[in-house]
């Protein structure tokens, strides 16, 4: 699988999520990235084991030094939950959650693309795509989801 270059139109998302995402300096990296379709993860600078975006200890050694990478773009689905009541004021459910392991090792949760009445199902494929967040010409980051794949 390789990951998606195209990122998807406002108007195809099937719930909008009008609340932009807050960038910080810890993840400005990640949403630049995400921005451009990429997923973007953290690799140990001591071990070389690969991290979420937010990891500020690595896993597997303990150290604290990480460099910035790119994921391939597509992983696995580990578990699921379809949301009914956003804790959002101005996110309708009900929408899809996801919590996805990457082909490099972390674990991301995502939202997910596609009706809430389809069922993922533990081990599925999954590619990340980008979709903005915020009003239509905020310029905002987007967010990273999942669509799943048919074979």
């Amino acid at each position: 699988m390789t990951q998606t270059d195209s990122a998807i139109a406002e108007s195809d998302w099937p719930h909008p999520f009008p609340t932009p995402v807050r960038r910080t300096d810890g993840s400005a990296a990640f949403f630049d990235a995400a921005h451009e379709g990429r997923v973007q993860v953290l690799r140990c600078t001591t071990c070389g084991n690969h991290g979420s975006p937010l990891d500020s200890v690595c896993a597997q050694c303990g150290a604290t030094q990480f460099d910035s990478e790119l994921a391939v773009g597509s992983g696995t689905v580990v578990c699921w939950a379809v949301v009914h009541r956003s804790p959002l004021p101005d996110v309708t459910g009900p929408y899809r959650v996801a919590i996805v392991e990457l082909l490099e090792g972390p674990w991301l949760s995502v939202r997910v693309l596609g009706d809430h009445d389809e069922p993922l199902v533990v081990g599925d494929q999954v590619t990340f795509v980008a979709v903005p967040s915020g009003m239509a010409g905020e310029g905002e980051p987007v967010l990273a989801v999942v669509t799943a794949q048919t074979d």
